[in-house]
């Protein structure tokens, strides 16, 4: 059994194929696509959904329906924010996007787009008024001369300053005029380069960015990108988004206020948690299928079947529910074909993803657990008892259980809140036991 999901493999036009739409959000795709269409005007579209939960997977299908199968034809631009966040200016990463929609044969048109950016990339520069001067102090020895070296520092520094802030002023209304200027060459740019049909700029993983780089980037697609005939899509983590305007502006600043000055439209990626169409439930199907070898078995299927409740009721997202099943598959790896008791193996359930997503609740202080602790840290305490969850309601017993002393046992077993039948003996440390074969593997 593979240790980790085959990354899924999405070709340029396949668009919403059923095999890989496994959550059917083709229908959604639709219904964004018909905005981007009918919106009119330069739109900023933010797609908001939790980290792990198949943004970029979606967004690779979208566009693959966008190109290939749909009427009239929204040209694309992809752009992972990621991955450019080490750039200094934003203005020019995302000019050089827009930039590779002309034909390579069209010599006119680069060149007019290169000088009508270039002109904006000076303006932009003047206006940032940025003053760096380099000093050498090597051989000032005595305090006259560091004296000397700091008043012919401050003249340096007053000179440089006069001098940017003349040329500042010289140039206001030509900056002013090439900004101007760049806006309206990119509306008619375009309108020209997808025959009056809208083109949507995409940008990705903008909430995992440098919180300066992020929102300078989101500053600038507001005033100098935003112009007819292009439409933005955000795709981000609205809460981590917040997060780094706070790290920028400090913890007074409404970040939600903020982001409204730049994103006209806040759109949810659809999650179904419904009893009976869970979308985490079915990824972990499909994700489960996918690392398992031709014809292979689960020797331990109990385990699985407490993964789906696990799944359901915790709704981890679908990068976590991926972890936990690394964690399962490196136990199914080592056991091989040994077949546990029920009892233990939805306690490999319950710690495979206990280590993936709550590690807290596995702490280990001078060789125990905390029966309290884990309950409270893993969740387990916020079950209704409605019998929906009955395989959680058992491992918490199981829990309760491992994790008690002498007297709680007997009384558990007693009071048959627990079975014996067919166990050699009372098992002990089952947790810390199966905790320890995945903590042992990982650091090795």
């Amino acid at each position: 059994m593979n240790i980790v999901v085959p990354e899924v493999q999405i070709s340029d036009d396949c668009g919403f194929r059923s095999e890989i739409d496994i959550f059917n959000r083709k229908d959604f795709g639709e219904r964004l696509a018909n905005l981007v269409e009918n919106s009119g005007g330069n739109p900023v579209i933010a797609l908001d959904s939790g980290w792990g939960e198949g943004k970029s997977t979606f967004i690779k299908m979208w566009r693959g329906y966008l190109a290939n199968h749909r009427e009239p034809e929204i040209k694309s631009i992809y752009f992972d924010a990621f991955e450019n966040d080490y750039q200094k200016d934003p203005f020019l990463t995302l000019a050089s996007e827009i930039y590779q929609l002309i034909s390579v044969d069209d010599e006119e048109t680069k060149t007019k787009f290169k000088n009508k950016a270039t002109k904006a990339v000076k303006s932009l520069t003047r206006g940032a008024l940025k003053v760096a001067v380099k000093v050498g102090t090597a051989g000032l020895v005595d305090g006259s001369a560091v004296d000397v070296a700091e008043k012919e520092l401050s003249n340096l520094v007053a000179n440089q300053v006069d001098d940017l802030v003349k040329e500042r002023f010289e140039h206001a209304e030509k900056d002013k005029l090439a900004l101007k200027e760049f806006r309206e060459y990119l509306s008619t740019f375009a309108n020209e380069a997808n025959n009056g049909k809208p083109i949507v700029f995409i940008i990705d993983e903008l909430d995992r960015c440098k919180p300066d780089f992020a929102l300078e980037l989101l500053e600038q697609v507001k005033h100098l990108f935003s112009v007819k005939g292009i439409t933005f899509l955000l795709v981000t983590n609205r809460t981590q988004l917040e997060e780094s305007i706070k790290a920028k502006y400090g913890q007074g600043i409404d970040p939600t206020n903020y982001l409204h000055k730049f994103i006209n439209v806040w759109l949810s990626m659809p999650r179904s948690a419904s009893e009976y169409n869970d979308h985490g439930y079915k990824f972990l199907q499909y994700a489960l299928k996918a690392m398992k070898d031709d014809n292979e078995e689960i020797v331990n299927n109990e385990v699985v079947t407490v993964l789906n409740d696990i799944v359901k009721f915790y709704q981890p997202s679908f990068r976590e529910i991926e972890r936990v099943l690394s964690y399962f598959s490196i136990i199914n790896n080592m056991v091989g074909s040994t077949r546990y008791l029920p009892d233990y193996q939805y306690l490999i359930a319950m710690v495979c993803y206990l280590k993936a997503c709550k590690p807290n609740s596995l702490k280990v202080v001078n060789g125990k657990l905390d029966y309290i602790a884990v309950i409270e840290e893993s969740g387990l305490n916020e079950l209704t008892g409605d019998g929906r969850f009955y395989s959680l309601e058992h491992v918490k017993n199981l829990i309760r259980f491992d994790l008690g002393d002498d007297d709680t046992k007997k009384k558990m077993l007693d009071e048959r809140e627990i079975r014996m039948d067919g166990h050699r003996g009372i098992p002990k440390d089952l947790i810390i036991t199966i905790n320890s074969w995945l903590s042992e593997i990982s650091s090795s």
